[in-house]
């Protein structure tokens, strides 16, 4: 039996490609979940016959894709596949990115969210990683946190039949990923992800970490994923603005991203303008007046022609450097230092929200109820 590479008493992943080849053992692990995708479904078709939503009808649960190969070499230092030179120390490793297989169910009430937890405590894919010293839950609920988003993952190991690199096909331990949510907090975080995008690409002495009061603390968007960050922060001020009310706070909060937005993003209307105007300079100098347009037909994240007042990919980067911020002053607001501030306050409003309503009573998640909170 070939030997497996992990992390002793830690809650990781196991592969036959040494630590030493962060990239091959990547992929190694792409491989094993594509296997291990179909054990997480055996096993939440096994409880959905063992327990019933309130209208006795068995759990229903949605599957997300797989992580890409750029996406878990994010969360290991990955900048570039192609070159090394460029990776970042002091991220994760491969073995300890667990969530590559993940699924996730939402309820109707936190009630029947917690009894569906208590299930899981007693299944072998979580007693198999239960002892160990990695937390083989989180659970934000159990915790009382009330301004973040909450909800309850589990690491479950399943047994898949493996080979790799030539080794022979042996049992092989991967872990997955199950996240337990709650309807109106599962809508709360499609918009607090909107401030998670960009809170989550900040750091700091080479470090990833949001620190919006500390200068060396700086925030980067890529180019290539900046339309697709403008077009959810603004849907998420919105929500945000339909919650505030007249807290003066949030309000200068939402003020300032909305001037953020109308400073460093550009929308579909814009560059289309921009891009007819550098058209017509370059007639004028004497490209000759039938030359081609190279206005661009931009097409939004389905892949449909996208409104002209979409935020598109401008080429330039979302830079914040992040810096102390007075709110109470209501000064500077078109500056980073307001911005990181602006970022940090309105994630903690929407969990803050979205917590306070789901703690009720018999809180069902119906959305129309959000303003009671």
């Amino acid at each position: 039996m070939a030997h497996l590479h992990h992390w002793d008493n830690l809650i990781s992943q196991s592969t036959f490609t040494s630590s030493v080849d962060y990239r091959k053992q990547i992929l190694e692990l792409i491989e094993q979940a594509k296997l291990a995708e179909g054990k997480l479904h055996k096993f939440m078709a096994e409880l959905s016959a063992n327990i019933n939503n309130e209208s006795g009808k068995p759990i229903t649960y949605t599957r997300a894709p797989l992580k890409t190969k750029g996406r878990i070499g994010e969360k290991c230092g990955i900048k570039v596949w192609s070159d090394p030179s460029r990776d970042v120390t002091g991220m994760k490793t491969p073995l300890e990115v667990k969530d590559i297989a993940r699924a996730t169910i939402v309820f109707s009430t936190v009630a029947q969210m917690l009894a569906f937890r208590d299930y899981i405590y007693n299944t072998p894919e979580y007693q198999a990683v239960s002892g160990l010293d990695t937390p083989a839950v989180k659970d934000l609920w159990a915790k009382g946190v009330t301004d973040e988003y909450k909800d309850v993952k589990f690491f479950l190991q399943v047994n898949i039949d493996f080979s790799y690199g030539g080794k022979a096909k042996q049992k092989v331990p991967h872990i997955v990923e199950l996240q337990l949510n709650v309807a109106q907090m599962d809508r709360g975080k499609s918009y607090g992800h909107a401030f998670y995008n960009i809170s989550r690409a900040a750091v700091r002495d080479g470090k990833v970490g949001f620190f919006p009061a500390d200068k060396n603390c700086k925030i980067v968007i890529p180019a290539n994923k900046k339309g697709r960050v403008g077009n959810k922060l603004r849907t998420a001020l919105s929500q945000c603005k339909s919650m505030a009310g007249n807290d003066s706070e949030i309000n200068l909060a939402i003020n300032i991203m909305r001037k953020m937005l109308k400073k460093k993003f550009q929308t579909v209307e814009e560059a289309n303008k921009k891009q007819k105007k550098a058209d017509a300079a370059n007639t004028d100098a004497g490209a000759g007046a039938g030359a081609a347009s190279s206005v661009v037909a931009y097409t939004n994240a389905k892949g449909k022609p996208a409104d002209k007042y979409d935020f598109v990919d401008d080429g330039k980067p979302l830079v914040i450097v992040c810096g102390v911020y007075n709110p109470k002053k209501e000064e500077k607001q078109d500056t980073d230092a307001a911005q990181a501030w602006a970022i940090a306050r309105l994630s903690s409003f929407i969990w803050s929200n979205f917590t306070a309503f789901q703690n009720k009573p018999g809180v069902t998640g119906i959305a129309a109820n959000i303003h009671e909170a």
